[in-house]
């Protein structure tokens, strides 16, 4: 019998070959068993590294998971994770903000948004539930604030989707509360557009009192540009009209009031002096110290065009632009009061048209106003600069004459006024000819009072027209009757 052994053929099969001996068989089998069970523990320690790298990658991501559920909950941020529809299923520590977590589990966010915000939130669930991705940079809702605040809660959102096989599965929100923020940024716009958008002009400067900003409205008052003006100090503004006394003291009012406000006259860039009101105040830090002046001052320029619009329409005739009654009262006062204490005279004419009211009667009341004009302008120019020539009312005028009492000066001026009322005016194509009685009355010697005065030269100016009219008279008090004047001798 033969003791050579052939090889196992491919697949393990073990042939038994005529002639093979039982030790061939046996030392095959044997290796078979061997490196089977070498395959074996090779798989054994394959699948004992596999078991432990899982069960390092297991303990990592639980320690991970707590370190993160960790941060969650300690985090000052919100934390909320809801369902695909929005349900909140869990909230951090944080989340106590918007309410207890009794009363946001369960909940809808939706719920606990500002109306307003609503559909912002409804939008992003859609996005979300269709396979979209939330905004890069997150999504401002503003929330009711919980019980510890009040007022509204405005937070920044970064959702974060959960999907299974791109199916939306929950939806991790971290909510940032960013309310300061945003109200700042509000009040600084705000603060921008005041500054870009006010009437007033606004000047910034540094302590040393060189500008660091202007407004728009400074460019627009002062005629400078922005260019012109920064960098400079505004002394550059000044009229030259205040002295060095009145800054010392509006600097002086700053430091002990922290403020000053008052009126002070400036000079544009074309050279034109104005006055504006001004308020200056110091801007501080939070510790108190000064970081910048800011002036805001308003052109008082168009209000005082208005007041002295308003002063000429108080006290002037709307028709002839003379003072009227009222100005003429004050003027005269003034003259009263003047020649009382330099004892000295003046002289107050009456002027009535003579025949003024068949004017109006045949023409009408256009061309009567049309000639009462025209009577104003000549009565202006035959006058002295140092006179006064007013509307009493109707077809009445009054010359107040300063340093005139010498009849034969009054009747120099009377003469004058008449003979220049007397050249034809030309109206509708007619020619008027006009005529005036003249009735003068002098001061203190007719009268020490302005309705004595008045009365007295009314009175001569009736003496004039029943003279004939188109002269003037000298008020002479009315004579005595002859028995009076025998009474009082006796």
């Amino acid at each position: 019998m033969s003791t050579d052994a052939a090889a196992p053929p491919a697949g393990g099969q073990t042939m038994r070959l005529p002639g093979a001996s039982r030790d061939a068989l046996l030392h095959d089998q044997l290796y078979r068993y061997a490196h089977d069970m070498q395959v074996l523990l090779d798989s054994h320690s394959e699948l004992e590294q596999r078991h432990r790298a899982l069960q390092e990658s297991y303990e990592s991501v639980t320690e991970g998971r707590k370190v993160l559920e960790g941060l969650i909950h300690a985090s000052h941020d919100i934390y909320l994770m809801t369902d695909r529809a929005g349900t909140i299923m869990r909230a951090n520590v944080g989340a106590v903000a918007i309410a207890p977590s009794s009363q946001l589990l369960g909940a809808y966010l939706g719920d606990l948004l500002a109306p307003s915000h609503m559909k912002n939130l409804e939008d992003l669930l859609l996005q979300l539930e269709s396979g979209g991705e939330a905004p890069p940079d997150g999504l401002d809702l503003v929330l009711q604030a919980g019980a510890n605040r009040t007022g509204l809660l405005i937070a920044t959102a970064s959702p974060m989707p959960v999907r299974v096989d791109g199916d939306l599965r929950a939806i991790h929100w971290m909510l940032r509360d960013v309310t300061h923020a945003r109200e700042a940024e509000f009040e600084s716009k705000i603060s921008s557009l005041v500054f870009d958008n006010a009437t007033e002009g606004v000047i910034i400067t540094d302590c040393a009192g060189d500008i660091l900003a202007v407004n728009p409205a400074f460019s627009t008052i002062t005629g400078y540009s922005a260019d012109e003006a920064l960098g400079r100090n505004p002394r550059f503004l000044q009229s030259g009209l205040q002295d060095r006394h009145f800054y010392e003291k509006m600097w002086a009012t700053l430091q002990s009031e922290g403020q000053w406000q008052g009126q002070i006259s400036n000079r544009k860039k074309n050279g034109e002096i104005y006055a504006q009101w001004m308020t200056l105040s110091p801007a501080h830090d939070g510790e108190g110290k000064v970081l910048s002046y800011i002036a805001v001052f308003a052109d008082l320029s168009p209000l005082m065009r208005a007041e002295k619009r308003l002063f000429h329409l108080a006290h002037h005739d709307a028709l002839t632009q003379l003072p009227n009654r009222q100005l003429l009262q004050d003027r005269l006062q003034q003259m009263m009061g003047l020649a009382k204490r330099r004892g000295e005279a003046f002289t107050l004419m009456f002027v009535d048209l003579d025949g003024f009211k068949h004017i109006n009667d045949t023409l009408g009341h256009a061309a009567g106003d049309l000639a009462l004009k025209e009577v104003a302008s000549r009565l202006t120019e035959s006058i002295r600069a140092v006179d006064t020539v007013a509307r009493f009312g109707g077809d009445e005028f009054v010359i107040l004459a300063p340093g005139m009492h010498r009849e034969q000066d009054i009747a120099l001026v009377a003469d004058k006024v008449i003979h220049e009322l007397l050249a034809p005016i030309s109206i509708e194509g007619h020619d008027l000819n006009i005529s005036a009685s003249i009735g003068c009355a002098l001061y203190p010697e007719h009268g020490e009072d302005e309705d004595t005065l008045l009365k007295h030269a009314d009175t001569a100016m009736y003496q004039a027209k029943q003279a004939g009219g188109n002269g003037h008279a000298i008020y002479r008090p009315a004579p005595e009757p002859a028995g009076d004047a025998a009474d009082a001798a006796q």
